[in-house]
């Protein structure tokens, strides 16, 4: 598996693990993997995303994936890239798909995601 499915498949792992509805204030984009070398686990607590998590669970992330999502009471947007990788890929409740966030490649080497409620990228 490559790169890019294992990116693709840990956004769409966020959004379904993301998607159970609660309404709360919004609490702003959060990272949750933060890319080091090693699998990590995250723990996502009750009233995340701006309130869209009802229960808190524990997220499991690859090596060297980098993790954001945000969401509101209705929607959350999960964004991911590996710092292997050449793209950040981004996805949303509001339609559920993940896709390509930019047009070229960009260095993922050293970066920092925030996601966007609507679309993820």
């Amino acid at each position: 598996m490559d790169a890019r499915n294992k990116t693709e498949l840990v956004v769409m792992g966020g959004m379904l693990a993301l998607s159970l509805a609660a309404p709360f204030a919004h609490a702003g984009s959060v990272t949750s993997c933060s890319g080091d070398v090693k699998a990590q686990q995250a723990d996502i607590q009750s009233s995340a995303a701006g309130g869209y998590v009802l229960e808190a669970f524990k997220l499991n992330c690859s090596a060297n994936v980098v993790l954001a999502y945000d969401g509101d009471a209705t929607a959350v947007g999960v964004k991911s890239a590996s710092k292997k990788g050449m793209h950040t890929f981004g996805g949303s409740s509001n339609g559920g798909s993940v896709k390509q966030c930019e047009p070229t490649s960009v260095n993922t080497a050293n970066i920092t995601l925030t996601a966007s409620i609507t679309t993820g990228c």
